[in-house]
């Protein structure tokens, strides 16, 4: 699977109910397995859901945004009904039956169990 595949695509939750769509995916890096201190390993840590209709979350989904007071507030306003989706939530993703259109990514938990993505950030460590 390639991460251009997930982008856009429709989330449905355990019970076939539509969470929203994958805004972004985020990823995190790893030391090589091999030791090698040059090398990095790069894991999907998990899927930014937006739920309207209308939405990238205009780059902000991905860290809270502190200042300037009008940016952060509408950072905070484009992001608040967006979830996170951990990647051990994930059952797996269905392509789209025509060239164009979104696939689906389908979870093992219900929608009403995801984070909001604000609740998340609190849990990220962006040191490691």
């Amino acid at each position: 699977m390639r991460l251009a595949d997930l982008m856009g695509a429709l989330v449905d939750d355990r019970d076939g109910q539509e969470v929203g769509h994958v805004s972004d995916v985020r990823l995190r890096e790893h030391p090589a397995p091999d030791g090698d201190p040059t090398g990095t390993l790069l894991k999907v840590e998990g899927l930014v859901v937006a739920t309207r209709a209308r939405g990238r979350l205009i780059a902000y989904d991905h860290r809270p945004v502190d200042g300037p007071w009008p940016l952060a507030r509408l950072a905070r306003r484009a992001a608040r009904d967006a979830r996170w989706v951990p990647w051990s939530a994930v059952a797996g993703h269905e392509p789209p039956d025509r060239l164009g259109e979104p696939g689906t990514v389908r979870l093992t938990v219900p929608g009403a169990e995801l984070d909001l993505l604000t609740d998340a950030h609190d849990a990220w460590n962006f040191t490691k």
